[in-house]
Order: C-alpha cells, then sequence, then structure tokens
C-alpha cells in the first residue's frame, strides 16, 4: 500500500478517514479525500485529488481519475477504470466504467429499510432512465428535489450532481 503526500498546489493535504481498509497494493496519491469506513480492494489505485464519499467500497485493481468524486456508498467494480464522477450509492463497472445501478447490497448494509430502497431506485429511475435523454442531468436532479427532498439520502444524491466538478458524471 502507498500514500502520498499532499502537495502545495493541492492544498497540502491527503486525508484518510477513520476505519478505513486498505488491502495489499492499494495506491492514495497526493492530494486525496477518502471517507470513513471505506474499502480499497488489492491494487486498487486513486489518483491525485480524488474524493470519496463514506462507505464507499473500490474492487480490485479497478483505476480511479485524478479529480474524480466517488459519492458516499458507492461500489467500484473490479479492474473498473473510472474516468468520472459516481453518485452516492451508484454502482458502476467496466473498462471505462458506465453506471450499473444502485448499490442495493451496501445500501441493506448500512441500514436502509424496504421502503427508502424503493425511493432510491425510483429516484435513479428519473435520473438515469425515464427519457433521459430529454433533459440535462441537473434539471432531472430537480425534478428528484420537488419530489424528495425531505428525505437527507436522497439529497445527498441530488447536492452531488449540483455541486461543480471538474469531471462529467457516470452514466448508464
Amino acid at each position: 500500500m502507498t500514500i502520498n503526500t499532499g502537495t502545495q498546489q493541492g492544498g497540502g493535504l491527503t486525508k484518510i478517514g477513520n476505519n478505513c481498509l486498505l488491502m495489499v497494493g492499494a495506491h492514495v496519491a497526493h492530494d486525496c479525500k477518502i471517507g470513513n469506513n471505506v474499502i480499497l480492494v488489492n491494487n486498487a489505485t486513486c489518483a491525485g485529488h480524488v474524493e470519496i464519499g463514506d462507505h464507499a467500497v473500490l474492487g480490485g485493481l479497478c483505476a480511479v481519475h485524478q479529480f474524480v468524486r466517488i459519492g458516499d456508498g458507492a461500489m467500484i467494480g473490479g479492474m473498473s477504470g473510472v474516468e468520472r464522477d459516481v453518485i452516492p450509492y451508484g454502482s458502476v463497472l467496466g473498462n471505462r466504467a458506465k453506471l450499473k445501478g444502485l448499490n442495493i447490497v451496501g445500501l441493506k448494509r448500512q441500514g436502509f429499510d424496504k421502503d427508502m430502497l424503493h425511493r432510491m431506485r425510483r429516484v435513479y429511475q428519473i435520473l438515469f432512465e425515464d427519457n433521459a435523454e430529454d433533459m440535462p442531468l441537473q434539471e432531472r436532479a430537480e425534478k428528484v428535489v420537488a419530489e424528495y427532498s425531505q428525505y437527507p439520502e436522497i439529497k445527498k444524491i441530488t447536492d452531488f450532481i449540483n455541486t461543480e466538478t471538474r469531471r462529467s458524471f457516470c452514466g448508464p
């Protein structure tokens, strides 16, 4: 495992949260911010300035491009190349990672009940399935806010989408 220090240009800080598991060969480059309860499986690599939310899991041999943000509870499949931001609770997979759905196993492990899982699935449909090509992602996120603003877990997804980023988002 390797962890690089922060650079002067990047704020001088590489930060790893509590209760993380970094397995053999995992690499955290300069100026990364890793949340709590994150797992980096064998040889998972994060380039500089990557941000990873709490409870995320990065599968073995995956590679995350610089400046990518990975949301809370996201699952990155083994041997995936992640060039774009991954929404909270999203599950991505592939040589050039694509969003495959929600990380249902992770959501259950974090104690999400069936009603919340159904809401999260509906939010995913609004964001990525229901005529998604007809309007920009930010507009679809506004639709989600209008329907589900009372749920902090869902607000986490829409806030993530509405936060300025240097990368685009992984889509299906």
